[in-house]
């Protein structure tokens, strides 16, 4: 175990989760408010683009990573020499790695580990199967992945995961609205690696029309919804501005 002195550690780095309705506007409010230069680590299959365009920053500084397998993306993000030049990584989105992503290449390995006669046995369906071992490895390979992130945070640096909103999930039916995560062990387990957790909502005009940034709330009085706020500021809701929400 190594001892740091206050001096040593590092001031500035947040690990924070956002989460909210597709469309939104949490990729491209992210592009144009974090502090670059940034690594955009991009698990689902759409081009970024549209949400550049829309960030509005011509002269941003940003690298783009493309998720192609687990042992890729772990491997990156446990070497922090690879973020040594950024001062923000962005991991967009946690729903599409975890419930696409991870669950297919886990789904596949299990399916052929079997043997040809288990295979013959309703072939599409016991390949999209995933069985109560892989729910666990699923959980235990997110736990390292944001453990992962969370070294990079508390190196200095601001890490932001977005994920889609839930209603009423499976491991929490008490619960109005909770990021979109597959299985159980992860999602009720999650909120002790972040320092903010916030869900992303639409703002609308008198007219009712939609603007932009949406809003993002870090508390849930009634808890009826995921949502952790950690800092010494007291104004936990407001309009989706990253640089903002770091200096509360």
């Amino acid at each position: 175990m190594k001892i740091l002195s206050k001096a040593e550690v590092a001031q500035n780095g947040r690990f924070m989760m956002l989460y909210g309705p597709t469309g939104v506007g949490k990729t491209t409010s992210i592009l144009q408010t974090a502090p670059d230069p940034l690594v955009y680590i991009g698990s689902e299959p759409r081009a970024l683009n549209p949400s550049l365009d829309a960030a509005g920053r011509s002269d941003l500084d940003i690298d783009v990573a493309v998720y192609e397998d687990w042992p890729g993306l772990i491997a990156f993000v446990a070497n922090p020499k690879n973020f040594e030049r950024y001062a923000t990584v962005i991991v967009d989105s946690y729903s599409h790695l975890m419930s696409v992503g991870l669950s297919t290449e886990i789904e596949d390995q299990a399916f052929e580990a079997r043997d040809a006669k288990e295979k013959l046995v309703k072939p599409l369906a016991s390949q999209t199967k995933l069985s109560q071992e892989g729910y666990g490895a699923l959980s235990s390979l997110m736990f390292r992945l944001t453990a992962a992130l969370g070294k990079l945070s508390r190196a200095g640096k601001i890490v932001i995961v977005t994920a889609l909103l839930q209603e009423n999930p499976k491991w929490n039916r008490e619960l109005a609205a909770a990021p979109a995560l597959k299985g159980r062990e992860f999602p009720v387990n999650m909120p002790g690696f972040f320092d903010l957790i916030g869900l992303v909502e639409p703002r609308t005009d008198a007219d009712g029309k939609i603007i932009y940034p949406p809003r993002v709330r870090f508390q849930s009085p009634d808890d009826s919804f995921v949502a952790k706020w950690t800092g010494a500021g007291t104004r936990t809701q407001g309009p989706l501005n990253i640089t903002k929400i770091l200096s509360m």
